[in-house]
């Protein structure tokens, strides 16, 4: 059996953190479900092309995000990690024109591996917080 915490900090370290849109293939099952309600239209993509659409346009709205990874856990085939994302908002996104504002985000990622690769991913954060930072609203008391 692969080792869990390995892909699962690839996902971060060879994917995100580099923009390695070709190491999807290896990282990601051929029929991956990727879910993340907050900023995909829909809540998910599938596949290897779904993917890569997401994160080029992500990489392209913050072409400087660095994912922290702050806690990591897994079981089995299973991991979840607690991460903290910032970047620099250079691209249209959530219908938000470019404010070259800096953002920190935290959220959770659960992933589910099969035969070394990652099948699943959800992902969790605040929308509402990512949009204050984007627009420069403080968060109501």
């Amino acid at each position: 059996m692969a080792d869990t915490e390995a892909i699962a900090r690839s996902y971060f370290e060879k994917l995100i953190n580099v923009h390695d849109l070709g190491y999807i293939p290896t990282l990601f099952d051929p029929g991956i479900q990727f879910h993340d309600p907050a900023i995909i239209p829909g809540g998910q993509v599938s596949g290897h092309d779904g993917v890569r659409g997401f994160f080029s346009n992500f990489f392209r709205a913050f072409p400087d995000v660095h994912f922290d990874i702050d806690d990591l856990f897994t079981q089995g085939e299973k991991a979840a990690i607690r991460f903290t994302w910032t970047a620099t908002h250079k691209f249209r996104f959530l219908e938000i024109e470019v404010t070259e504002r800096h953002v920190s985000v935290p959220g959770i990622d659960i992933f589910h591996m099969t035969g070394g690769r990652i099948a699943e991913v959800r992902v969790a954060f605040d929308r509402a917080e990512l949009v204050e930072q984007l627009v420069g609203i403080g968060h109501p008391l």
